[in-house]
Formats: C-alpha cells, sequence, structure tokens
C-alpha cells in the first residue's frame, strides 16, 4: 500500500505520529550518549546521535537484504519510546516546550515556528520529494533492498536520510522527513537558548535564521538538508569553543561530520576544513588515540558504502568510496541553479518571483561587518570563507545548500560579547525580511491547512500542488494489470507499477553505463513507455517504441508556488518492445 495515494491517517493524526517517532529517536540517541559519550546528554546531542546511528544501521541493513527485519525493530521500538516520553509529561514540557512571551520578538518568533511547523506537515509536493526521497524508501519496503545500481540513477544520489523516511511511510505519515527538519531546527534553538544568557542576542540569532526565504523549501518536505546542517553547525561550535579536544569531544565531533556526509556527499566538502582542524586540535593532546579513532569511525561510516560501490560501478574510483554517482552527473550537478542570476547574486537575490524560495536573504552580509568583534567569531569566518571558496568548485551553488553558512553564521554571533554588538538594534533591521518570509508561511498554511485534516481535501491540494499527481494517478489507472512502464516523469513515488526511470539518459553518460541500463530494461521487461506528449521524436528510446496505448487530456502543472503553474502537458503511454534492446536504440 502506497500511502502518498492511499494515506492511512489525516495529515494532523500523522504529524502527532511522527513527533512520536522523533521522540523515540532521542531515547536511541540518549541510550548511547550514556554509556559512550556521557558529557553529551543532552536532547539534541541525543536526537542527532540518535539519527545518526539509526540511519546508518538501516543503510548497512538494506545493502545486506535485510532491511525489512531492522526497519520493523526501530519504527516500534520508535513508537513505543515516543509514547513512553509523551505520557512523562513533565519531562515532555521541559525538552520540548522551549517557547517564552517576554516580548513581542519571542512572540512573533513562536507564531513564525508554528506556521513553519504547518506548513511542514502539508502533504508532499516537490519533484526530488516524490522522485528518490520517497520513492527509494518505498522501494526497499517493498523489496527488501536497494533498486539496481541501472535501474534508477536518482536512486544513487540518495543518502541515509531518504532510507529513513522508510520509518515514517512503514507506520503510516509522510510527513516525518520534513517534521524532522523542523524539529531539529527547534532543538537547536533550544541549545541557543540553554547557552546563551542575553536574550536579545537569543532572539536575533533565531530571526537571523529564519529570516531566509529558503527555510521554506528546506521544512516542506523530506529532504534532509537542514538536520545534517545543523550536524556541521554543531561540530563549528565545539571546535571553536574548545581550546582542548579530548577523545570523546573526538569523537562526538567526527560522528557529526562523518554522520553528516552520509545524509548527502555534499557535506564531505563542507565538513572536510572543519573535519581537519578538530583531527589537527585532537591529534596535539593525544596522537594514538585520535588515529585509532578515525579509523574506526571512518570503517563504520565510509567502508559499507565503499565495498557496496565496488560492486556496482562498472569502474571503481576514488571518488566512489563516497558515491556512486556518474561523473557526468556530478558535473552538471556543479552547473545547475534553481535561479538565472549569476553567482553569487542568485543566493540573495530571486530572478523571478516563482524562485523566491531558493534564495537565502540578505541577512548573511551582517557577518561581514562584525567578524572582528571575537576571536572565536573571527576563526569561524575564515573557516566560512574558505569552505565557500571550495564549495564553489566542489558542489551545488544553490541557496538551500549555502543556508549551512547561515547557520554557521549564526554560531559566530553566539561569541560575540553583547556589550560590544546591539542585538536589539540588528533585530529590528532584519524585522522586515522575517516577517516577510512569515507572511510567505502564513501564504503555504491558508493553502494547505484543509489537506491536513480530510484526506478529500489532501486530494485536492495534491492536484493543484504536487508534482505529477494527477498525471500520474491517470498513468496508474490506464496501465493494465501486467504493466511494467518506463516513466518519463520525475514523481516515481506515485506509481502503483513497477517502473524504471529514463534519469539514465537525461546525462551524457558513458556507453557501459547506458549499455547496462538498457539490458536492466530488457531483464525487468519493461512492456510500456510513458512520455510528454510530443517527446518521442527526438527520444533515444524512439526505436523501440510500439504502438501507442492511451492518450492522457491536458494537465496543469503542479506545483506549491502559483507563480510556477500554469503549463500545460499531456502524456502519451506507448508500447515499449523490450526485446529488441539495444539493437533499436537510436544512434
Amino acid at each position: 500500500m502506497n500511502i502518498l495515494i492511499e494515506p492511512i491517517y489525516s495529515g494532523l493524526i500523522q504529524s502527532v505520529l511522527s513527533l512520536l517517532i522523533i521522540s523515540g529517536i532521542i531515547f536511541f540517541g540518549e541510550f548511547f550518549n550514556k554509556f559512550f559519550l556521557k558529557k553529551y546528554n543532552y536532547i539534541f546531542f541525543n536526537f542527532l546521535i540518535g539519527l545518526i546511528l539509526s540511519s546508518q544501521l538501516l543503510k548497512i541493513f538494506a545493502y545486506l537484504g535485510f532491511f525489512n527485519s531492522i526497519n520493523l525493530i526501530l519504527s516500534y521500538t520508535f513508537l513505543i519510546f515516543g509514547v513512553y516520553n509523551l505520557i512523562n509529561l513533565k519531562t515532555f514540557y521541559k525538552n520540548y516546550f522551549f517557547f517564552s512571551f517576554g516580548n513581542k520578538i519571542e512572540i512573533l518568533i513562536f507564531i513564525s515556528i508554528s506556521l513553519l511547523f504547518l506548513t511542514s506537515i502539508a502533504p508532499p509536493t516537490m519533484a526530488d520529494a516524490l522522485d528518490y526521497h520517497y520513492g527509494l524508501p518505498l522501494y526497499l519496503l517493498s523489496n527488501n533492498h536497494f533498486p539496481d545500481y541501472s535501474l534508477w540513477l536518482n536512486a544513487i544520489v540518495a543518502g541515509n536520510g531518504d532510507i529513513f523516511n522508510a520509518i515514517g511511510l512503514y507506520l503510516g505519515t509522510d510527513n516525518f522527513g520534513s517534521l524532522i527538519q523542523l524539529f531539529s531546527l527547534m532543538l537547536f534553538f533550544l541549545f541557543i537558548k540553554k547557552n546563551v544568557v542575553n536574550k536579545d542576542k537569543v532572539n536575533f540569532i533565531i530571526i537571523f535564521i529564519l529570516s531566509s526565504p529558503t527555510i521554506l523549501q528546506l521544512i516542506s518536505g523530506p529532504k534532509f538538508l537542514l538536520a545534517p546542517q545543523l550536524m556541521t553547525t554543531l561540530a563549528l561550535y565545539f571546535y571553536s569553543k574548545l581550546k582542548k579536544i579530548d577523545v570523546v569531544d573526538f569523537i562526538f565531533i567526527s560522528i557529526l561530520l562523518m554522520g553528516a556526509a552520509q545524509f548527502k556527499s555534499s557535506f564531505i566538502i563542507s565538513g572536510f576544513l572543519i573535519g581537519f582542524l578538530v583531527f589537527i586540535k585532537s591529534f596535539k593532546l593525544n596522537k594514538v588515540k585520535t588515529i585509532i579513532n578515525s579509523f574506526l569511525l571512518i570503517f563504520i561510516f565510509f567502508l559499507p558504502t565503499a565495498i557496496w560501490n565496488f560492486f556496482q560501478v562498472s569502474s571503481f574510483q576514488l571518488i566512489n568510496i563516497f558515491t556512486s554517482m556518474p561523473n557526468e552527473m556530478m558535473n552538471d550537478m556543479k552547473t545547475w541553479k534553481e535561479n538565472d542570476f549569476i553567482f553569487p547574486v542568485h543566493l540573495f537575490i530571486p530572478s523571478t518571483l516563482g524562485k523566491i524560495s531558493t534564495v537565502i536573504g540578505l541577512q548573511f552580509f551582517l557577518l561581514f561587518f562584525f567578524f572582528k568583534r571575537s576571536k572565536e567569531s573571527k576563526i569561524i569566518f575564515k573557516i566560512i570563507v574558505s569552505t565557500i571558496f571550495i564549495h564553489y568548485f566542489l558542489g551545488m551553488n544553490v541557496g538551500r545548500m549555502y543556508f549551512e553558512y547561515i547557520l554557521w553564521s549564526s554560531v559566530a554571533f553566539i561569541f560575540i560579547d553583547q556589550y560590544k554588538f546591539n542585538f536589539r538594534f540588528f533585530t529590528i533591521i532584519l524585522l522586515p525580511l522575517f516577517l516577510f518570509v512569515t507572511f510567505l508561511s502564513v501564504f503555504f498554511v491558508t493553502t494547505s491547512i484543509p489537506s491536513i485534516f480530510s484526506n478529500k481535501h489532501r486530494n485536492q491540494f495534491m492536484i493543484n500542488n504536487s508534482s505529477d499527481y494527477e498525471a500520474i494517478q491517470w498513468v496508474n489507472d490506464t496501465l493494465p494489470i501486467n504493466g511494467k512502464v518506463i516513466s518519463d516523469l520525475r514523481s516515481v513515488a506515485f506509481l502503483k507499477k513497477e517502473f524504471a526511470s529514463t534519469d539514465w539518459l537525461v546525462f551524457d553518460v558513458n556507453e557501459i553505463d547506458l549499455m547496462n541500463y538498457y539490458k536492466i530494461l530488457k531483464k525487468q521487461k519493461m512492456n510500456y513507455i510513458v512520455l510528454r506528449s510530443n517527446t518521442l521524436s527526438n527520444h533515444l528510446l524512439k526505436r523501440c517504441v510500439g504502438n501507442k496505448f492511451a492518450q492522457s487530456k491536458n494537465f496543469t502543472k503542479s506545483t506549491r508556488n502559483p507563480f510556477n503553474r500554469g503549463i500545460q502537458f499531456s502524456l502519451t503511454i506507448y508500447e515499449f518492445e523490450y526485446k529488441k534492446l539495444p539493437n533499436c536504440i537510436k544512434k
């Protein structure tokens, strides 16, 4: 059963389930920290450690072909302990409710986070989410193992977070991944409140973070970016704060950095410099233990993927220790932009209203004026600038990836003395940006609230907002029982039939990889292909296509941002003559 199109519970009940699971993750991390990292037994740390270790465990069992067994155990363990924490109301209130209403700024912050919460529990809409973020965990739940390397290219990009989404889907909630992103941010705010005495500074830092329009993109889907960004942020904080890094410090910070890299390989780029500096500081104190612990943690976090990739790729390279993504795809992602302006303008100013949620905002520039206010903030500024330089050449230069440096900048402000920086004044300066983002949140919430309470309204919401939802529902209803479809649409998580994606044809990959793709299409006996109308004439698989099977009506492009709607398209389903592969490939 696919709960994305046949939900068991309403969105509101789903959110309760998600919060119970999250509470169970905290318990899991607390259990580990009590025994191994006693000095780091704190709710935010427990949450991140629980998330990192349990997701890594899920991935290893998926490699071994026993995914469903460990997923079942972890799902109900998290749920049971989540209920236990809820029953213990005193502990629940103490740990989770951190809002205070001492002034108007704090009330605005409460309203903003409440709106973000309602935004995050709405049904899934974004194309990435409905491709591999949900598609991969649904595949794992159905097949108990990873898809064939050559079957589905975007599944190769998936990280631990996408695997971890299976827990929520298994228990009947599809807002689990998005709530993890928001909840991780809330726990970070709680951490700041516990460690910063001055309320004006706390409010400034929270406003500074929430003034980025791309925050809406980060918390409105199951893409695991915000949580790992906070892992590297916490690592940066402790590197800057600790004069000496002992064994426990080193293990904790290393787990954060290596764990972040498991959610998305790009965090190897952002975490590299911090990791190197942490290693040097720890090495000075204890050379032997630093080296031993480094190898042990590398073995736990990177060796399983390296071994798996060794048997997947046609020609193993050094980069395949971390990812099996083809070089052609990596090169394309480096040049891809969500916004039409040049770098770095496109990070701060949207080229159209439809791109508004792709920018990080202008508050980042405050750091350039005030980084010399303390020794720690000056070091953090240098690390940020150095990492951005590395990121520009090696990573994706889009707003949601650069939001990590907004979070790093917030750490710099923690170390600035309130007597040398007028936090209340600059909070007022940031209020227009903050209120603009809050206004955008209001719009998203007002359009999605009915879908949270009623599955009937949810269906209509997804028709209007979820990428290719109505179109793929037509495909599901039209294909015969024995249909196996090659999909030219990205939102494959909605498909009820066995599928193969055409994403291998998007990038100029080498002949060996393409030939393996054709072989898997033939092996799986894919007997139908769905294409957007009028695209067959230039399609690489044109000569393998048989008779037209069905023609759809016109659909309107579905997206949560109303400024990106209006484009009309239709679909055509053709019979696919898989037996002719690979001889029928267009030359």
